[in-house]
């Protein structure tokens, strides 16, 4: 049975319960009142016990000498006398039924609702009582008089049944009506309140069927079925988000194994090339040095992109475990041991100098090209918790990868400098720009991340102005920018895909193995941190770094 079936029997009944308790409350009320009409008129009867013994002695025996059995008028009484000799007279009125065959004195007299017989100066007056005879029943008194005479007076029923009999047919009648009234309106109500559910039903079968992008109808935001209507688009589009995003993240992987497999496979011929050509004597003597120096370079190039997937895989699982930042656990002499990344080696965290690393990779810049103008704005001390190693790396790639797509005289700068968060992004996170052709979504924040888990630090120098420690500043700001010739907006929206290496860079032969920016992005988002790159063809490139302090 449907839901709209059930509502309408259920209020159907309720009304019919309720009907029926108001017809049968009426019907007893109704009887009530005519049985109190009875037993006034039979009360009202005053001329039977009115008179004067002698009087209604003669009045008796008048009515027998005249062997009247009955009287004209418009009378439904029921008069029995009986004389003390034990003689019955039965006297009806023109408008009474059949009496029965029964005598109501002897009836009554069985049931025990006769008055004493016993002598009596005054005349003697019952209640009225109810008596059946031969399946009729009569409303009655009767009186005893001094000489020993029984008079009866009844009025018979069967009119005050039939008015109850009607009355109840009437209020089955009017009853039935008000039901089907009240079921066909219910219906209408019921299919027009439902409307929404079976939109709902409609809804989820098309979603069932595979169109995600189906919403249910709006309807008003007081009612129940407009609330729960919203509940369930936003409980779509949430459903939606995550499909669309575990539909990217497998995409992500096909491509990230395909690029894996295609970056692998060049080192990889040409050791095998190297190697056959090697074992065929097909090298000349003099030459065979030069052949297994390549055979080495590309062995070494395969192990340094081995080694950079195995650490971008590390980074993705400190970001996802939290028990894989340990600040007991540190190991200065570089990246973790990657070669089980099930936990054994969490990552270290602990509370150093930023400053000095930044310091430290300008300082590898200026030796590395000491023809670029290279400025920095750096402060005194710059306190942060994190991976000392990872995020040296990181400052490392940013300046590598400034170095090495400019033009050697392209002036660099680097800014440290503390920040309030921004109002945007409260909690920094990674944020690798969304890309199509990885799939990658742009990282959501991670609960607690921006917070300092030893709390608010102090300055060690005494300047609140330079010092991260400060209460005031929350976040620490890493900019590297440099007036190279920029980057177009389909190449910045994918610079940090895992593998992505923009045209340009391939034709110079400046392309390296195009997991540089995404180990950066890897190295901020397990810190917490958000990372982004903003560019313009002529106009240089800015690769911004927010971290917690």
């Amino acid at each position: 049975m449907t839901l709209r079936l059930r509502l309408m029997a259920g209020l159907v009944a309720l009304c019919a319960l309720g009907l029926a308790v108001a017809g049968t409350a009426s019907a007893f009320a109704l009887r009530a009142y005519l049985l109190a009409r009875v037993d006034d008129q039979l009360v009202r009867v005053e001329q039977l016990g009115g008179a004067t013994p002698a009087i209604m002695t003669n009045r008796l025996r008048l009515l027998e000498r005249s062997g009247v059995d009955q009287v004209d008028g418009p009378s439904d009484y029921l008069l029995e006398i009986r004389r003390p000799n034990g003689m019955v007279r039965r006297i009806t009125g023109a408008a009474s039924p059949t009496p029965p065959s029964t005598l109501l004195l002897d009836a009554a007299a069985r049931a025990g609702r006769l008055t004493s017989v016993a002598p009596r100066t005054t005349s003697d007056v019952s209640h009225p009582f109810t008596v059946t005879a031969d399946g009729a029943r009569y409303r009655a008194v009767d009186r005893v008089y001094a000489e020993g005479s029984r008079v009866l007076v009844a009025l018979p029923l069967r009119p005050v049944a039939d008015t109850v009999r009607r009355l109840v047919r009437i209020e089955l009648a009017v009853g039935a009506a008000v039901l089907l009234v009240l079921a066909g309106l219910a219906w209408m109500l019921l299919t027009r309140g439902l409307r929404p559910l079976r939109q709902m039903i409609g809804t989820a079968a098309a979603i069932a069927d595979g169109d995600l992008d189906r919403r249910v109808p709006a309807d008003d935001s007081r009612s129940e079925t407009g609330q729960l209507a919203a509940a369930l688009n936003t409980m779509l589009a949430q459903i939606q988000a995550a499909f669309a995003a575990r539909v990217a993240s497998q995409e992500q992987e096909r491509r990230f194994a395909a690029d894996a497999a295609h970056e692998l496979r060049t080192p990889l011929t040409s050791i095998r090339g190297y190697a056959d050509l090697l074992r065929a004597g097909m090298v000349p003597a003099q030459d065979t040095d030069a052949a297994l120096r390549r055979v080495q370079a590309e062995a070494t190039r395969m192990a340094t992109l081995v080694d950079d997937l195995l650490y971008l895989a590390y980074l993705d699982l400190a970001h996802h475990d939290p028990a894989h930042h340990d600040p007991a656990h540190h190991d200065p002499g570089g990246r973790p041991d990657t070669a089980g990344l099930d936990g054994q080696r969490p990552l270290p965290m602990a509370e150093f100098d930023l400053a000095a690393v930044v310091r430290d990779a300008v300082a590898d810049l200026r030796a590395a090209a000491p023809d670029r103008p290279v400025h920095a704005e750096l402060p005194p001390a710059c306190l942060v918790h994190g991976d000392i190693d990872a995020l040296r790396q990181l400052v490392g790639n940013l300046l590598t990868n400034a170095r090495i797509h400019t033009p050697p005289d392209t002036p660099v700068t680097i800014h440290l400098h503390p920040a309030q968060p921004d109002p945007a992004h409260p909690h920094p996170v990674a944020m690798p720009h969304s890309s199509p052709r990885s799939g990658t979504p742009a990282l959501a924040p991670r609960d607690g991340s921006a917070e300092h888990p030893r709390g608010r630090v102090d300055a060690r120098d005494g300047s609140a102005e330079h010092q991260i420690g400060s209460a005031e500043h929350r976040v620490v700001l890493l900019e590297v920018v440099d007036e190279g010739p920029g980057m177009p907006a389909d190449v910045v929206e994918h610079v940090f895909d895992r593998f992505y290496r923009a045209a340009d860079s391939r034709a110079g032969g400046r392309g390296g193995s195009g997991l540089g920016l995404s180990i950066v992005a890897a190295i901020a988002q397990a810190h917490g941190g958000r990372i982004e790159a903003t560019s313009s063809p002529g106009v240089g490139t800015t690769f911004r770094l927010t971290l917690p302090r």
